[in-house]
């Protein structure tokens, strides 16, 4: 094929060419397609270093590219209404030299990019969780939501209302959601495929505060807009959960969010304050 223009990424030197840096080079390749219209793209990928018996990993390039590739679809302008709409990302293939076109090689590096794709498409839910304002992604909310992504990739999830946190002696918990009008709740995701041993289990705990003020030890104005992030690593629980799930992960995987708002108020939480944690703290 001819390509009408073609970028050069700049990604240093042979030998410190590893998997993470072709994964940021996919992404600004992408992202600069994406800017310029273009809707086809091919990414052509020069493997870069050797490990240590001098093999290149090129399923692990092939993986961090395709991961690349799908992280630049994001789109972080859904809430303005000022702008144009971006273009779309382009239509990209992965291109590989012919001396990894071996009849044994092509379905490992086929499988890398499938799995690749799947956890850039995994970080990107999780992104536009973390991109919801407080307001529209309340606990209760996050909790909803959190549960359709992971059980879309078959993760079971179970959700924990504000009484049975208060059954289980979460006084901690429910002291941060205390100055809040909107209840707390506890996200449980699950991921245990048949034949897989009872141990190990992978634990995840992902901190889920929608909107963190400070309560009562209020954060300083500026910058306070930024404290809706609080919840991205409940996000990104929730989306590994369903990345686990959709690659069939051979182990016993749990996650745990807690999810609540801190807010002043009347019956928040002060300084000094003796509260009781599950485990009898």
């Amino acid at each position: 094929w001819k390509a009408r223009r073609i970028a050069l990424v700049g990604s240093g030197a042979l030998v410190a060419f590893g998997t993470e840096t072709a994964r940021r080079v996919a992404t600004v390749a992408s992202l600069t397609a994406r800017q310029k219209f273009i809707e086809r793209m091919g990414f052509v990928l020069r493997p870069g270093r050797a490990d240590a018996s001098g093999e290149v990993d090129i399923t692990g390039f092939a993986q961090a590219v395709a991961e690349g590739l799908a992280l630049a679809e994001f789109n972080a302008a859904t809430h303005k209404t000022s702008e144009p709409p971006p273009a779309p990302a382009p239509q990209s293939t992965i291109v590989l030299p012919v001396s990894f076109a071996s009849p044994g090689l092509l379905p490992r590096i086929e499988l890398a990019v499938t799995r690749g794709r799947l956890l850039g498409e995994c970080t990107n839910l999780a992104r536009g969780l973390d991109n919801e304002p407080g307001n529209t992604l309340t606990p209760r909310e996050f909790a909803a939501r959190a549960a359709e992504i992971a059980r879309g990739g078959g993760a079971s999830v179970e959700i924990l209302d504000e009484h049975q946190i208060e059954e289980l002696g979460m006084g901690l918990l429910l002291g941060v959601a205390r100055g809040s009008s909107e209840p707390p709740r506890l996200i449980v995701f699950r991921h245990d495929p048949p034949g897989a041993p009872r141990t190990p289990v992978l634990g995840l705990v992902g901190k889920g505060i929608t909107f963190d003020t400070g309560g009562i030890s209020i954060k300083p104005a500026d910058g306070m807009e930024r404290m809706k992030d609080d919840m991205a690593g409940g996000a990104a629980v929730a989306c590994a959960m369903r990345a686990i799930a959709k690659l069939q992960a051979p182990i016993r995987v749990i996650g745990v969010v807690p999810a609540a708002e801190n807010m002043p108020g009347g019956r928040a939480v002060k300084p000094g304050d003796v509260l009781k944690s599950a485990d009898g703290k």
